[in-house]
């Protein structure tokens, strides 16, 4: 037990450092190089994230990242679920125009806000609720700064429309019903420390927006 701890200490403290010299490197050193860095720290995030958890739950990462790339490539190539939008290349490789780590991010954010969410003694409908709210309220912090870091842009506005929230949370829902209902399980502590650690790290970085 205490090594697992020791783990999960040492994993908490890595997503801050990353997170604390990321947000420092970004707004007062070199942006460019810290921003091209963005890749291996999501795969990071994700890594840790997995190995603090007692049950991998692989069904559920799969389905996560096939829901999460699918709904996006419609999204880029159509424009009709979160609006008229393309994505830049810090983000890396991409399929079909959407780079593949944004299906891991959706499944970082997934497992995150659901974990989170999960903890809090409510019935399950409000779990749901609940963890669909985090995850849109720590995209409120991260679309202003997207453009900034070439992450994405959407083509009709300089910020994203309420038609893009509202359908995020749509697509989001059978993913948060699933993890709720089959009582999924993923390490509290690193989904709180990687929400938490997101959330200020976006929250700087609007500052320089």
């Amino acid at each position: 037990m205490s090594k697992f701890n020791n783990l999960t200490n040492y994993s908490a403290l890595t997503i801050w450092i990353f997170q604390l010299f990321g947000a420092i490197g970004i707004l007062f050193w070199d942006r460019q190089w810290f921003i091209q860095a963005t890749p291996f720290c999501l795969l990071l995030y994700f890594l840790l994230l997995i190995i603090n958890s007692n049950s991998k739950n692989f069904f559920y990462l799969f389905m996560v990242f096939i829901w999460g790339m699918l709904s996006e490539i419609i999204g880029v190539n159509t424009g009709l679920i979160f609006g008229s939008y393309t994505y830049g290349d810090s983000l890396g490789i991409k399929i079909m125009d959407v780079p593949i780590l944004i299906g891991i991010n959706w499944t970082i954010t997934a497992i995150i806000c659901g974990t989170i969410a999960r903890q809090i003694k409510v019935l399950k409908y409000f779990q749901v609720t609940i963890a669909i709210a985090l995850m849109l309220f720590l995209d409120l912090f991260i679309e202003p700064v997207a453009p900034m870091m070439d992450m994405w842009n959407f083509s009709d506005t300089n910020s994203a429309p309420l038609s893009n929230y509202i359908t995020w949370a749509i697509v989001a829902l059978p993913l948060q019903i699933y993890l709720v209902v089959k009582k999924l399980e993923f390490n509290f502590a690193i989904s709180a420390n990687l929400y938490l650690s997101q959330l200020l790290f976006f929250a700087a970085l609007n500052f320089a927006v």
